[in-house]
């Protein structure tokens, strides 16, 4: 199986590293902002608006928890030695690529044809 270049895994590295502490942080912050205006009381249009900020809670919450999935995989590909090295084909995933979404796990034919098969 052929290896992905050091230098570009470095780089992309400490990148998820840095966007996954953000993507925890954000879910933390912003779980006890809802929580916290929770707490307080008000009329039906004070209701109205906490449950469309719960609604996007939920939502951004959701995306986040996807993103940061993705972010963690990469990470452990990068570990194993997989990272830069499609999943499917087994062949090196463009540089390219990798610099645009450095969690892919597919090269851009690969993910095409998933696209396509779903």
């Amino acid at each position: 199986m052929p290896k992905a270049t050091n230098k570009i895994d470095k780089k992309n590295q400490l990148k998820l590293q840095q966007q996954a502490q953000l993507l925890k942080s954000n879910l933390s912050t912003t779980a006890a902002g809802v929580v916290a205006y929770r707490e307080t009381s008000g009329d039906y249009g004070d209701m109205s608006h906490q449950s469309e900020q719960e609604w996007l809670f939920v939502n951004r919450n959701k995306a986040h928890s996807s993103e940061l999935s993705l972010i963690e995989n990469a990470l452990q590909r990068m570990k194993d030695g997989t990272y830069g090295i499609c999943a499917a084909c087994e062949q090196p995933i463009s540089r390219q690529r990798l610099r645009a979404v450095p969690w892919a796990k597919y090269c851009i034919d690969c993910q095409d044809n998933a696209g396509r098969a779903s």
